[in-house]
């Protein structure tokens, strides 16, 4: 026999004398039934029991003197293996994401959909960001998350009892299962794993397997978990982490359910940045989002080490979120939920200029932004303060990228902000106040006379305030068409080797510390004498510095 499936039937076999050793030994064997007014033995047998079991036997079995009268309230007990089976089913009652499933007998794996319905058998794989969830025929539920691979081993009911076996089987991932009370012998459900099996009788549960080893959670009721030939029973609030191949050990409380911070109003600003305090004993958090405390399917599934996640940019709606503190031993412990309200769309659109903290020279400005492909007009504010309670200026329904002042504005700081407003007249939040200063266009420099030796020329001009550079141009011709000397210099002061004779023509313009580039000055004229001088490299190679600027 194959030693993994030799290792897999001793995991089984030691999991049922587990769970024998700690149930009632009435309840190991039969199914019982309480009779109910006008039920008859043979309507039971019927409805019950295989086709070649008779009703004589079932009459044997509980020594009914009479198979004609059953009294109201009676209690017949039958053998689990004569009742009726017939194979049970999941289906798929939630999918986000891209999730594949290769059916029995398929070669190829087909999408997961929502309704789809699965047989035993079924193998499936979650991508990631994906997540599902399935439902079974006695109304359990199990969410597989992102990157899990999941086999649906054995599904069935037997008959009309109520009792369905489920057995699951977690190649690796996780998956967090809400099983349904169950009552009756053969009634199970569990998870296997590589190194595990987690069996309950009603509860919810986590299971996660990777490489190397397996946890099992317990948030309410009991799980029994078996592994080599040992087994443990995990309480609610407890968990066992299990190396593959090893025995499980004692199991240890969870974490505490982290204190989130459920803001109390709606969220407008995307993505947002959702807080809890920190959690002693946490290594790292999960954060899930879903459409609604159920989390059916998860929007989110995010592991983080700081006590803050960002939510996703997701429709305007209420959702759920929930966190969890993950140990040392990567058991994950309790819930903590919030539900909120998305209010943030349509988005505000980004903004181009005037940027924040910029300066701006023109006492009209325009103020542009990108045009949000969801809004068909954009609200507009000027301020004067961050609160915007001293509008000094506004538009209601501007359209395009771009709007201007209506008049002229003293120098001084502003805020300015913008919302988009979609197709149905809903207008987004505004986007964060916006300051920039108005200020006035920095002088313009006059060259001062020139000065020269013999080889070189020197040219000077008033000095700025610190901080300012300066671009200057010298050409022979006065519209600075090819200028021969373009540099810009941190310092007011331009010394070149002499150029050639006859007049020439300069000016200087100041960039501020922001990169604005100011008008030029008043073009000055400068006459050398010296016929037999050349055109000459500038700061030894000429170079020629070109600034682009905003």
């Amino acid at each position: 026999m194959h030693p993994t499936r030799n290792k897999l039937l001793w995991q089984r076999l030691a999991l049922m004398l587990f769970i024998l050793s700690i149930m009632p030994m009435v309840s190991a064997a039969d199914w019982t039934y309480r009779v109910r007014l006008h039920d008859n033995i043979w309507d039971l047998s019927s409805r019950y029991l295989k086709p070649d079991v008779p009703w004589q036997k079932l009459q044997d079995y509980n020594k009914v003197a009479d198979p004609y009268h059953l009294p109201p309230g009676m209690t017949l007990h039958v053998p689990i293996e004569w009742l009726r089976v017939q194979p049970a089913n999941a289906q798929v009652i939630a999918v986000i994401g891209n999730a594949h499933v290769q059916l029995p007998g398929q070669t190829q794996s087909v999408p997961v959909t929502t309704g789809m319905t699965l047989a035993y058998g079924a193998h499936l794989n979650t991508d990631a960001n994906a997540s599902l969830s399935l439902q079974f025929a006695d109304g359990s539920r199990v969410l597989m998350q992102d990157n899990s691979e999941l086999d649906l081993d054995q599904m069935r009911a037997y008959g009309r009892t109520g009792m369905v076996d489920t057995r699951l089987r977690l190649q690796h991932g996780r998956v967090s299962s809400a099983v349904t009370p169950m009552t009756g012998a053969a009634a199970h459900f569990s998870v296997e794993t590589p190194g595990t099996v987690s069996s309950v009788r009603g509860t919810h549960f986590r299971v996660a397997a990777d490489a190397d080893t397996s946890q099992t959670e317990v948030i309410t009721g009991r799980v029994e978990v078996a592994g080599d030939h040992a087994g443990v029973l995990v309480q609610k609030g407890l968990g066992v982490a299990v190396a593959n191949g090893s025995r499980p050990t004692q199991a240890q409380p969870l974490l505490a359910a982290p204190d989130l911070h459920c803001p109390a109003q709606p969220i407008n600003q995307l993505p947002y940045a959702f807080a809890w305090a920190p959690l002693a004993g946490a290594t790292n958090y999960r954060v899930q989002m879903a459409v609604n405390d159920r989390f059916e399917a998860l929007l989110l599934d995010h592991i983080t080490s700081s006590p803050q996640a960002a939510l996703p940019d997701v429709p305007d709606s209420d959702y759920a979120v929930r966190v969890r503190g993950i140990d040392a031993s990567k058991l994950e412990g309790e819930d903590s939920i919030c539900v909120l309200h998305i209010s943030g769309h349509p988005q505000p659109p980004l903004v181009m200029e005037p940027l924040p903290g910029s300066k701006v020279r023109d006492t009209r400005p325009r103020f542009r932004w990108t045009e949000n492909l969801q809004a068909i007009s954009y609200v507009w504010q000027l301020a004067s303060d961050t609160q915007f309670t001293q509008l000094l200026d506004s538009e209601t329904k501007v359209t395009g990228d771009n709007v201007r002042a209506s008049q002229a504005l003293p120098y001084g700081r502003y805020y300015w902000r913008i919302a988009s407003r979609d197709s149905n007249g809903k207008q987004g939040p505004f986007s964060d106040p916006m300051p920039f200063d108005l200020v006035p266009q920095p002088p313009a420099p006059e060259v001062g006379k020139s000065t020269s030796s013999h080889h070189q020329v020197s040219l000077g001009w008033q000095t700025g305030t610190p901080g300012q550079r300066y671009h200057i141009q010298l050409d022979r011709d006065s519209h600075f068409t090819h200028p021969q000397v373009d540099q810009t210099l941190d310092q007011p002061v331009l010394q070149i080797q002499k150029p050639g004779s006859g007049t020439w023509f300069v000016r200087v313009q100041t960039i501020d510390t922001d990169g604005y580039a100011g008008p030029w000055g008043e073009v000055q004229k400068i006459h050398i004498a010296c016929i037999s001088c050349r055109i000459a490299a500038v700061a030894g190679g000429g170079a020629v510095v070109l600034w682009i600027l905003l």
